[in-house]
């Protein structure tokens, strides 16, 4: 795979025991806005992304490196492109500290010591297993377990589908072991029933107080979610009731009629 090229893995991770809304448990491990991860230069991606690997490699500084050269780099290791010049060198700096298996010295796994199993939020780094699915069959609803990874990540975004309000996450992966491990800073779209299938570990903000605060915020929009989907499904029924009643039941539909 060649990650320069915007091809990235698919790895699924299902859901066969949920009735609703199986089909939606395909999901695509990279990518949560086009915004993150287009935006080309051309084909000098490979180019400008080995500069910054002889920077880093020869301990130079990379502050005043271009955004585009270092998008080229991002790009290259299918990592998340937003952000302004400072975020992305930020960003490369961490992913070049990250690649050589440090994420465990740095994040270990002891320090996660709060289960946060179907409340977590941005800002949070977890750490979760998910089992590993080799493909999903939308006509059979099912696929073939081929194994379980642990993942270690910051919430770097979550959201709601406009559709059906369904609870997403964007985590860069600082470590992660068993089948398929994921590289550093890769970002894992996971829906919520999945990071919380199997039991979900946080460590402690600096300021819990803070973490409050941005999980009241998600609340709330949570409810706002749901509120705009009973609604839809309230007017939903009510248009379906109101079919089958004109064609149905004789109900009058005309003013006209009634007069």
């Amino acid at each position: 795979m060649d990650a320069g090229r915007g091809k990235r893995a698919v790895i699924v991770i299902s859901s066969e025991e949920e009735e609703e809304d199986d089909d939606d448990e395909y999901e695509e491990d990279a990518g949560d806005g086009d915004d993150d991860y287009t935006d080309r230069d051309g084909d000098d991606d490979e180019s400008l992304s080995n500069k910054v690997v002889a920077l880093l490699r020869e301990g130079n500084d990379i502050e005043s490196l271009k955004l585009r050269e270092c998008k080229a780099y991002l790009r290259k290791h299918g990592l998340r492109i937003s952000g302004t010049r400072a975020v992305c060198v930020a960003r490369i700096q961490e992913h070049w500290g990250l690649k050589d298996g440090n994420g465990y010295n740095l994040y270990p796994r002891s320090s996660f010591i709060i289960n946060c199993t179907g409340d977590v939020c941005k800002g949070d780094v977890v750490l979760f297993r998910q089992k590993v699915y080799e493909k999903f069959d939308k006509k059979t609803r099912n696929g073939r377990v081929i194994g379980s990874r642990t993942v270690a990540g910051r919430v770097v975004k979550e959201s709601y589908g406009a559709a059906k309000q369904q609870h997403t996450f964007t985590v860069e992966v600082l470590w992660s072991s068993g089948y398929r491990k994921l590289p550093p800073l890769f970002p894992l779209l996971i829906k919520g029933r999945n990071l919380y299938k199997l039991k979900t570990y946080r460590q402690r903000w600096k300021n819990e107080a803070d973490r409050v605060k941005v999980l009241s915020e998600k609340h709330r929009r949570g409810e706002a979610a749901r509120s705009v989907r009973a609604m839809r499904q309230k007017k939903k029924h009510g248009y379906a009731n109101v079919s089958k009643g004109t064609f149905g039941g004789g109900v009058c539909c005309s003013l006209s009629s009634c007069f």
